[in-house]
């Protein structure tokens, strides 16, 4: 399928629909509806992925933090008909039987972790730091800046610790336990609060605080960025309007696992936010 080229989405609209993939991967303990979220979102990060930047760090991100929930759940959880094995019970938290159940469950949870990390990641690799600020409501501008700052000292942490690590290592140094790293750490140190200090100094120099925030220039919405944001906000509506309703939107495994419960108006509203997706960018976009 030949994607159409469209202009940049506006960083509000961006904003607007990870709000509502997020409200729908969370709303929800359903996998079917968490694994669509999920993949819509990929899907979406990749079509509008800014040249440079790097995928492995959301990688490793999700890796752990799904690898961890599930885990957690896995050995905290020991309710279940289908046993898997049984460890001692005077271990305290995770003594006692692992059951197919928690196992299902516990990857259901983090998918759903999954899914919502999926869904903000378009706010730091697609959109720049102040495209971020640009798109916070007027109340929360100087959090919104505090917020975008942080994120780029702590991109330049990683940069920073990965120069003086090479630089030593063509001094000589190797690793020879927690101490041998002071060697690294204390520039690594040294260097943010440098770097914080000039980053302060120059935000003082152009007026932080002074004033309300002034942008280079205004981006005005398209009728495909109220397309989207029309899309996201009917998908999370459906999710809560039907949760009110009492339709069911929840999987529950226990005591005996079953196949979770699937709706066509909840896949489709899954599959509404995979709008940003049909696109790609424009060229000089």
């Amino acid at each position: 399928m030949n994607l159409v080229p469209r202009a940049p989405i506006a960083p509000r609209a961006w904003l607007v629909w990870s709000l509502a993939a997020v409200t729908v991967g969370l709303s929800t303990d359903n996998p079917v509806y968490r694994g669509l979220v999920a993949l819509v979102a990929l899907n979406v990060l990749l079509t509008w992925l800014r040249p440079g930047r790097r995928l492995r760090p959301l990688a490793l991100m999700l890796l752990v933090a799904a690898g961890t929930a599930a885990l957690v759940n896995v050995f905290a959880s020991h309710t279940g008909a289908d046993l898997l094995a049984r460890l001692p019970g005077d271990w305290p938290l995770v003594g006692g039987p692992l059951t197919l159940e928690s196992v299902a469950f516990g990857g259901t949870v983090g998918l759903g972790l999954v899914a919502a990390l999926l869904a903000v990641a378009p706010l730091s690799l697609v959109l720049e730091p102040y495209d971020v600020v640009d798109a916070m409501p007027r109340p929360l501008e100087r959090t919104g800046i505090a917020v975008a700052t942080s994120l780029n000292l702590v991109s330049g942490f990683g940069r920073t610790f990965t120069a003086v690590r090479d630089a030593q290592r063509m001094r000589g140094w190797r690793p020879r336990g927690l101490r041998s790293w002071n060697e690294v750490l204390v520039p690594v140190l040294l260097t943010a609060i440098e770097d914080s200090v000039v980053l302060a100094e120059a935000m003082e120099a152009r007026g932080f605080g002074a004033g309300r925030r002034t942008s280079y220039a205004s981006r005005r919405w398209s009728r495909w960025d109220l397309v989207v944001v029309a899309s996201a906000v009917t998908a999370a509506a459906s999710f809560i309007a039907l949760r009110l309703a009492g339709v069911p939107v929840d999987w529950y495994p226990y005591p005996t696992l079953f196949l979770p419960p699937i709706n066509p108006v909840l896949v489709l509203a899954c599959l509404a936010l995979s709008l940003p997706g049909l696109a790609r960018p424009a060229r000089g976009g």
